[in-house]
């Protein structure tokens, strides 16, 4: 029986042919049958979704009580603007608003010019909405920020609330978000950035040392996790709002009523979903993803991401270990007649030590690890290394030999 030899030509020769495979299979755009069953079934699915619908217990997390959603369900302006000042009575230390006012209402020029009061009143403090538009793709950059109705926006600040994707077609589960966009030049922030800055800067300071323009969203939890003011609890006129005191209000909408159960324009799928695997009903209203975002500034439970190129290199260590193991298990013939039985147990066991290591890094450390090439390689290896030793090689050693003579 032959050694294994650590330091193997054939190995090394074995581990660059499954790479190249890999990379002739994506750069011939080959439509593969078994590929696309499973990618139309685990559409951007992530085994991290796992961990928040399935392992992590809700009592893990905390309550977050210093942020407050307000609903707006389908108020006017004019409703809307009576909500900002009732709220601002209650002295909150920040309030923002994921709803953009672009324009002025013709139709309903009173409640142009108490929503503009309203906001004028609370003034800096106050965060309005803002959206890009107008892709360069020369520059890279946006050409357009979408800003608010002029009155509205005279006092206040704002933030951009794009998710990061063009188009909505392209949009399925919200899972990252842009830190801050371009637009000719000039940087916008995320409104819950802006917020997390004016309520805690210094945490917030912290958060954007990370130098990431896009940054992993760690979800606290849904609507069970924050305080919520529903459009029922303005109806008492008497009513007074002294939990917002000091507090980040957030004002954005969340159904008729935020316990509503429907498919809505501004409901998201996210990785809390409770369907892991073809996803039902979207799950989160936008502006609770807004709030787990400024949860996470305040917080500091940042999700730190596996670089690309300790990826590859996971993966191409893996591979050539695989392939000294199976390349050794071919050349000893008492165990050849066992290579598939021997292989696909070891991968079996690679596939469970990566999903494994997978839940561990991100539920103990939020280590997001990106093992999607690795458990690729893993998968491939057993039966091109067969390939490749049984058929590759021996057609270089008899062209070789034939050369010779």
């Amino acid at each position: 029986m032959t050694k294994i030899r650590l330091i193997n030509k054939e190995a090394f020769l074995g581990t660059v042919f499954i790479f190249l495979f890999m990379w002739a299979l994506q750069a011939s755009n080959i439509q593969v049958e078994l590929i696309n069953v499973f990618e139309q079934v685990f559409e951007n699915f992530e085994l991290t979704d796992v961990y928040y619908s399935k392992l992590r217990s809700q009592q893990s997390e905390s309550f977050e009580d210093e942020v407050i959603l307000v609903n707006i369900g389908n108020l006017d302006r004019k409703g809307i603007a009576k909500s900002i000042l009732r709220l601002s009575e209650g002295k909150p230390k920040v309030m923002g608003i994921d709803a953009t006012f672009v324009g002025p209402r013709p139709q309903d020029p009173a409640g142009d010019f108490l929503l503009a009061q309203a906001l004028n009143k609370v003034g800096n403090s106050f965060v309005m909405a803002t959206m890009p538009d107008d892709w360069d793709l020369n520059r890279n950059e946006f050409d357009t920020l979408v800003m608010p109705y002029a009155p509205f926006a005279a006092r206040t600040d704002h933030g951009h609330v794009y998710t990061g994707i063009l188009t909505d077609e392209d949009f399925t589960t919200w899972r990252n978000f842009p830190t801050y966009i371009e637009v000719d030049g000039k940087k916008e922030y995320a409104l819950s950035v802006k917020l997390a800055q004016k309520f805690a800067p210094e945490k917030t300071e912290k958060f954007l040392a990370r130098n990431n323009q896009v940054e992993s969203i760690y979800f606290k939890g849904n609507l069970d996790k924050f305080i919520k003011l529903d459009i029922s609890d303005f109806e008492d006129p008497n009513r007074t709002f002294e939990i917002v005191k000091d507090k980040i209000v957030l004002l954005g909408y969340m159904g008729d009523g935020y316990t509503d159960r429907h498919w809505d324009a501004d409901k998201f799928y996210t990785p809390l979903n409770n369907n892991v695997v073809g996803r039902g009903y979207p799950d989160m209203f936008g502006v609770v993803v807004h709030a787990n975002i400024i949860s996470m500034i305040l917080n500091e439970t940042y999700i730190d991401m596996m670089p690309d190129w300790l990826s590859y290199v996971l993966a191409f260590l893996v591979c050539y270990l695989n392939a000294i193991i199976f390349m050794w298990i071919v050349e000893n013939r008492n165990l050849a007649i066992w290579y598939n039985a021997i292989t696909k147990s070891i991968q079996l066991l690679e596939a469970i030590v990566i999903l494994s290591m997978t839940m561990l890094l991100f539920g103990s450390f939020r280590y997001h690890a990106n093992f999607a090439l690795l458990f690729l390689v893993v998968l491939l290896s057993g039966d091109l290394i067969e390939i490749f030793a049984e058929i590759v090689l021996r057609m270089f050693f008899k062209a070789k030999d034939k050369w010779k003579k």
